[in-house]
């Protein structure tokens, strides 16, 4: 039988204090990873995309081991039923892939719309990117397999750098979407209620701070998520709707790997 969250005593409201507190400092910690760690390791020798991944990923993983231990906190066994009644992941319906589906594309195509309007402020310096942003993951480069073969030191047979990014991409998910979703959203419901999807997403896109040339571009993607998630009660078409969003990202490493 599913229980909802937010009926357990220990689930406590998380009004605009909490929830700024809650969504700053992991957005403060990916600044660092991003701003401070990966230049760091670039210049000791490192890669620039294994800068990246360990950068970005270390404070994911933070987040991760935040979700479990407030979640023990709360006084919950760690047990995958408790999780899953906490965290709110249920086996998907039939119209929860609907809904999943439905919601991806409207996404995706709100994506390719914002994207044009970001790349216009990015060429008119309305939108100044970072000096030493690499080349792999700089909007103002043409991306081609061979900018991100230079970046990850060379792709071909590189199967160590396909296991780190499937690595990072399992912690860079599951630790948002626990943490998010899954520990934080069921507070922020009983404290926003029919406007949580709107505070939630607008919350976690600025938690992409770090990338703040993409934030126009990401927040069609994170109002959509929040909202398909609370339009089914079920926090598992997020997980599947970030993983695919996120998973694209692989294609390009697995094809250089294989030497495609």
């Amino acid at each position: 039988m599913k229980k909802h969250p937010s009926a357990s005593p220990t689930v406590l409201p998380l009004g605009w204090g909490l929830s700024l507190l809650h969504f700053g400092l992991p957005a403060l910690l990916m600044i660092g990873g991003f701003y401070v760690l990966m230049p760091y390791l670039t210049r000791q020798g490192m890669t620039p995309y294994m800068a990246y991944l360990i950068g970005t990923v270390l404070p994911l993983a933070l987040m991760l081991v935040a979700a479990l231990v407030a979640f023990r906190l709360e006084g919950h066994s760690l047990t995958w039923r408790a999780l899953i009644e906490r965290f709110n992941y249920w086996r998907m319906s039939a119209a929860d892939w609907g809904w999943t589906a439905l919601i991806f594309a409207a996404e995706m195509a709100a994506y390719v719309a914002v994207t044009r309007f970001s790349a216009w402020l990015i060429e008119s310096g309305v939108m100044p990117l970072p000096s030493s942003l690499p080349a792999f993951m700089n909007p103002r480069t043409v991306f081609t397999q061979e900018t991100l073969d230079l970046a990850a030191g060379g792709l071909h047979s590189n199967w160590p750098i396909l296991g780190a990014s499937v690595i990072a991409l399992i912690i860079n998910v599951v630790g948002e979407e626990f943490w998010w979703r899954g520990y934080i959203l069921p507070r922020q419901l009983l404290a926003f209620g029919a406007l949580t999807w709107v505070v939630h997403g607008l919350l976690w896109t600025g938690f992409h701070a770090f990338k703040w040339w993409d934030l126009f571009n990401l927040l069609p993607l994170s109002l959509g998520l929040t909202w398909v998630v609370l339009r089914r009660d079920n926090n598992t078409p997020g997980l599947v709707i970030h993983f695919v969003t996120n998973g694209v990202g692989l294609l390009p490493i697995l094809l250089g790997v294989l030497g495609i």
